[in-house]
């Protein structure tokens, strides 16, 4: 253990004369409700005043603030410390709450010298006015809009040494990073040197099969900070295989062979280290089948389905191994975080037959596949529909996760921010109503571009949802923004369907006079209702629902949504 005298020495040594407050432990999750959290921070001079900063915590989620805390009219103690905690952390100098005051990952805090009000909950990510910043979490993959925001380079691990609930990510300024350890409060942090210097972290614990019997499941472990010590790894059941941690900078280790039903323990040791865990068995047994995403949405959080009918994807992207699906009756978002999905899947294939948990998080419904799948299909066109912003407005619900494309002009407002910047929310005007651009995708091609200035600027994209009822598009690439309402050849050009919501009659005109047909589907698929060279519809003896309307005129097709009241 290093004195505090040599430890505020040794901190302050490398920290610029103006940045004289630090934050040095952090106590995130804990075993059970989390009612012991607190955050640590060290002065340079004891008992010093902390008029002028504030202590800012963001939620990864979001990437946006959630809570804000004036340190004005506060001072460190006598060995420079002050600790913010929950309500029954003893002798917190800023009590939080009772308990879950601070999110656990992927998240941040960060100090800066500044005015509160500037911080309302809801603020974005900023690095102006930055004194210090740790951006954490517990195992969970890097929050790069959070990193960048607060010009970091490592997002530090409280899960280290898989001990999350009994450790402390613990700054040590003779390797100037973070460590895991037993809490520190008010003393000095342990001596990272000496520390474990392994990561090891739970990849994915699938099913082999899901089955009626009894199946076999297989976890996947990961590892950083390999090959520094002769390392010992056990488990109580299974097979253990994979990379040697001994000999390995990283790796993964797999456990397979272990019964549904039975639970089994892991345990690496070394000089420094003593990792242990514990993996729950997951359940495989079938679920529900669905034949559409429709029916697929209109399921039970929570449940286990199988979709039998074919989806489309429509993007794909790295974080979290994302990818959005749909089929002629909606759309929805695979979150595959653990990377269940081991082929490798592009926009355009399809896919039968895909196995998951239904599951919401923000407000925007996902599905968490639980089996791996392969392409059934591959090069399906993808078409985006066509709508309206005043459609999008109206039932925003009815086009989440769906690719669509706003037929109708916007000018988007670049007065702010004149680039596309991650985690960025840019308003665009259309003669029907504004709707909302968001960066979600942050490693799309035209982040750092320009936004487009033109009056005429046509945009695409996916419809994502955040915050329980925020809604957005976001452009999947550059060739998602088109200035001319002509440049989808494939869609009828101008097509407009009104009313939607409608109960009596719907009314389709295009830019052409020439003879247009419908058809009319079911969330099934079922066709329920078809006309020919006719652009008023009678839908009286259509029951109250969602259907889709396909529309062909000179070989051009337009798919839309209709609801019927």
């Amino acid at each position: 253990m290093k004195k505090i005298t040599l430890l505020v020495a040794m901190l302050f040594a490398t920290l610029s004369i103006a940045q004289n407050i630090k934050i040095v432990e952090i106590d995130a999750d804990q075993t059970s409700t989390d009612d012991m959290e607190f955050l640590e921070i060290l002065t340079e001079s004891s008992n010093q005043s902390l008029n002028g900063y504030i202590v800012v915590f963001y939620n990864g989620n979001s990437d946006q603030s959630y809570r804000t805390l004036d340190l004005t009219g506060f001072s460190s103690d006598s060995n420079g410390y002050f600790i913010i905690g929950s309500d029954l952390f003893p002798g917190a100098d800023i009590i939080m709450g009772p308990d879950n005051t601070i999110q656990n990952g992927a998240d941040a805090i960060a100090i800066y010298s500044a005015d509160a009000a500037n911080f309302p909950d809801g603020t974005s990510v900023t690095s102006s006015g930055l004194v210090d910043a740790v951006v954490y979490g517990t195992s969970d993959d890097d929050d790069v809009e959070l990193l960048t925001g607060l010009n970091q380079t490592t997002q530090w691990d409280e899960n280290q040494n898989g001990l999350k609930d009994v450790e402390s990510l613990q700054f040590d300024a003779s390797t100037n990073g973070f460590c895991t350890g037993t809490p520190t409060p008010r003393a000095s942090n342990i001596d990272c040197s000496s520390a474990c210097p392994i990561s090891l972290f739970v990849v994915s614990v699938t099913c082999d099969m899901v089955t009626s019997g009894v199946d076999t499941y297989t976890t996947t472990l990961g590892f950083t900070g390999g090959g520094t010590a002769a390392y010992t790894f056990t488990a109580s059941q299974g097979t253990v295989s994979g990379d040697n941690p001994s000999s390995s900078a990283s790796g993964e280790i797999t456990i397979s062979g272990v019964n549904e039903g039975v639970d089994f323990t892991y345990g690496l040791t070394s000089e420094n280290c003593d990792i242990s865990n514990t993996i729950n068995s997951p359940s495989c047994e079938p679920g529900s089948t669905v034949n559409t995403i429709a029916e697929l949405r209109a399921g039970t959080i929570g449940n286990d389905y199988t979709l039998n009918g074919e989806a489309v994807v429509t993007f794909v992207q790295g974080f979290r191994n994302q990818k959005f699906i749909e089929d002629g009756t909606a759309a929805i978002l695979i979150d595959d975080n653990n990377a269940i999905i081991s082929s490798a899947l592009v926009a355009g294939d399809g896919i039968t037959g895909l196995t998951g948990t239904l599951d919401e998080f923000g407000g925007m419904m996902q599905f968490r596949p639980t089996m791996n799948i392969s392409a059934s299909s591959t090069g399906n066109a993808i078409v985006a529909q066509s709508v309206l912003a005043s459609d999008l407005n109206a039932n925003p619900n009815n086009y989440e996760s769906e690719y669509v494309r706003i037929f109708e002009y916007a000018v988007i407002d670049a007065a702010t921010n004149p680039t596309w910047i991650v985690g960025t929310e840019y308003q665009m005007l259309t003669q029907s109503g504004n709707y909302t651009f968001r960066t979600s995708f942050y490693d799309a091609d035209y982040i750092d571009a320009d936004v487009p200035t033109s009056d005429t600027t046509v945009v695409a994209g996916i419809i994502t949802e955040r915050n329980d009822g925020s809604y957005y598009i976001t452009a999947r690439s550059l060739s998602d923004f088109a200035n001319d309402l002509g440049a989808n050849e494939n869609t009828i050009q101008g097509f407009v369907m009104t009313p939607n919501p409608a109960n009596t009659f719907i009314q389709v005109k295009g830019a052409s006079n020439s003879p247009m047909s419908l058809q009319i589907f079911d969330i099934l698929g079922k066709q329920v209702l078809t006309t020919e060279n006719a652009n008023l519809v009678n839908i009286q003896s259509l029951t109250a629902g969602m259907y889709i309307v396909k529309a062909v005129q000179n070989g051009a097709v337009t798919t839309t949504k209709l609801i019927v009241e």
